[in-house]
């Protein structure tokens, strides 16, 4: 009866470690989801097709800023104008964009984000000699800060077009990463920005 007793005690161990395991698995690979209050959408267009970049994308929280920056953080006279940009990438409908003065910079809100998620994109324009600084911030739960990527720096031209795709840390997000947040910082002279989109699964 003692070693049966035994048996059963260790069968239910055995039992009780393969579904903990299972679940911190299911928990460590699934993505942050609106559960955590955090904007989720769907990744369904293609909106830099015109680059020849057919990757499906998910539009950022007010990524083209038509709720006037609702949620974005806004510093160094960094603020929402009229006039779009000239693809109307997001919607005909859209009249606003985000003009960053010299020295001035935006954070996005948090959004979720996959294990496989590899780049982002936006439009830009900028004056002579500007650059656009792009960092990622990875966030854990309650927003903590986990991580800064350093996206790198783009050089805009005159006129509006797509930025590069900068990629991101694909694969080996920060322990605990439940969203991510991008900014973008002027640097030598002013610029804007407009259509901030996310490829959150790595489609291509």
């Amino acid at each position: 009866m003692a070693a049966n007793s035994f048996v059963r005690r260790v069968r239910a161990v055995v039992v009780l470690g393969l579904v903990g395991g299972a679940i911190a698995m299911a928990v460590g690979a699934a993505p942050a989801s609106a559960g955590l209050g955090l904007a989720c959408p769907s990744p369904t267009s293609t909106p830099f097709a015109a680059w020849k970049d057919y990757a499906n994308y998910a539009f950022s929280p007010d990524g083209g800023f038509e709720g006037g920056g609702t949620g974005w953080s806004l510093s160094g006279g960094a603020r929402v104008v009229s006039g779009n940009e000239s693809f109307f990438v997001h919607s005909s409908a859209d009249k606003l964009s985000l003009s960053l003065p010299a020295g001035a910079s935006a954070t996005s809100p948090p959004m979720c984000i996959s294990l496989l998620s590899g780049k982002m994109r936006f439009l830009a324009r900028g004056n002579a000699g500007s650059k656009i600084k792009v960092q990622i911030i990875y966030r854990g739960l309650l927003s903590s800060v986990l991580g800064i990527f350093d996206g790198g720096s783009i050089s805009p031209s005159g006129s509006w077009n797509a930025s590069p795709a900068i990629g991101m840390l694909g694969g080996t997000l920060p322990l605990l990463t439940a969203s991510v947040s991008f900014r973008f910082t002027a640097v030598n002279a002013a610029a804007s920005i407009d259509d901030v989109y996310l490829d959150p699964m790595k489609s291509s």
